[in-house]
């Protein structure tokens, strides 16, 4: 997947009486989708998903998944302090289409956030998700900092694409960069290099075959009278990785 541009991370709606307001969810979401952001970030920290029950963050994922673009890179926040419970709401959001898993550092047990285990927690979820895993690292409400070394580590690992550094930390941001660029992926993206979402190839297809889902995606080859003989709308693009910085517009690696 990717990751390149700007990722807002939305905001939950609540009525006064502490109910998700699902409508204006649904507003803003349709409203940020009509703009040039690379996509959205669902249930990060200012989507207060701590706040929300089980029920709650899969309604609040549903509704956001509903209302986005088909060209917009969704990444939904699953991060809970157990493995399996992060599993579990990888998979749903997964089911839903999202495309990327925001997970966050576990905290609680601080005294036990030691480098193995921390290793153990995001390896044993990256090897079960179903989605890319971003790390997401938020000292500010956490009270915990992920080493930059173990970063390097966990970004070896074929399945962990990117983390979100809101630490503030510039030194360490840094040693991240240089600990990482060795790391190259291969992406599937669009003729102008935007992100190939599996929403935006199941809404061209629809539009191939004369179905309501959206337009279909042609190559600029095709604009001029050249075929390709493979898929007009993907290509394969080999890219050095960057660690993302705490403004969400770039990755480890791609």
């Amino acid at each position: 997947m990717l990751l390149h541009g700007i990722f807002p991370p939305i905001t939950t709606p609540f009525y006064p009486d502490g109910n998700v307001y699902f409508k204006k969810l649904e507003h803003n979401v349709e409203r940020y989708s009509r703009t040039p952001v690379a996509g959205i970030v669902v249930l990060g920290s200012t989507g207060e998903s701590i706040m929300l029950s089980d029920q709650e963050r899969r309604d609040v994922l549903k509704c956001a998944r509903e209302a986005t673009a088909p060209d917009k890179v969704l990444i939904a926040g699953t991060g809970i302090e157990s493995a399996i419970e992060t599993l579990r709401l990888t998979e749903y959001v997964a089911e839903l289409g999202y495309d990327v898993a925001l997970i966050r550092t576990p905290h609680f047990y601080r005294k036990q956030m030691q480098p193995a285990n921390l290793l153990a927690f995001y390896r044993t979820v990256a090897d079960r998700s179903p989605l890319p895993v971003m790390i997401y690292n938020v000292p500010p409400f956490t009270a915990y900092d992920i080493p930059a070394e173990l970063v390097i580590e966990l970004a070896n690992h074929p399945n962990i694409i990117a983390i979100k550094e809101s630490g503030g930390d510039v030194e360490k941001v840094r040693r991240m960069v240089e600990g990482t660029r060795h790391i190259k992926r291969s992406v599937t993206v669009t003729e102008t290099f935007e992100a190939a979402t599996p929403r935006m190839l199941d809404a061209a297809a629809a539009g191939l075959s004369g179905g309501d889902g959206g337009a279909a995606l042609v190559s600029v080859g095709s604009l001029v009278g050249v075929e390709s003989k493979s898929p007009p709308f993907r290509k394969e693009r080999e890219r050095m990785g960057h660690p993302e910085s705490s403004s969400g517009k770039s990755s480890p690696q791609e």
